[in-house]
């Protein structure tokens, strides 16, 4: 449920990037008049929440890239051994992501942390938090994986 809300909301993300990146395009072009903070919208919101939210919806799905050059030959049960530690350490990195940008998030979230655009400031502490929500899903996801890959016989 909260691994498909984060990839719906990236996907308003995409959306709503995509609507003001073309509105401020077309208004430069047409009256020489830009959206005010477009650069500092599109990078500091809309690419964390196109780049960290679906990350979990992405493990979920296993649609990560897979090369199984290396893999093809081992036995079901070696193969489910192998992925279920690549799980384990991908959880542990990601944990550990999750940690280290909790910490920045709070303390961003606790200064206030903004952009002066054009004609205003704009805060940027909320896009601090994609970072932490999106590996920790992650983080989950690979965990769960890995205890399935681990307790499950026979077809890897």
């Amino acid at each position: 449920m909260v691994t498909r809300l984060a990839m719906l909301v990236a996907g308003a993300g995409l959306f709503l990037m995509m609507v003001v990146v073309v509105l401020d395009v077309t208004l430069k072009y047409l009256i020489n008049q830009p959206v005010p903070g477009t650069l500092e919208m599109v990078s500091f919101y809309f690419m964390s929440v196109c780049a960290f939210l679906p990350i979990a919806y992405v493990q979920k799905t296993e649609r990560h890239i897979v090369m199984t050059l290396a893999t093809e030959r081992l036995s079901p049960d070696a193969l489910r051994v192998l992925i279920a530690v690549g799980y384990l350490v991908g959880a542990a990195y990601l944990c550990l992501i999750a940690w280290a940008s909790t910490h920045e998030a709070i303390h961003m979230t606790e200064v206030r942390e903004s952009s002066s655009a054009i004609h205003f400031e704009i805060l940027i502490w909320p896009a601090r938090w994609c970072v932490p929500l999106g590996t920790g899903l992650m983080a989950c996801w690979m965990l769960l994986q890995a205890c399935v890959a681990l307790t499950r016989r026979g077809n890897a």
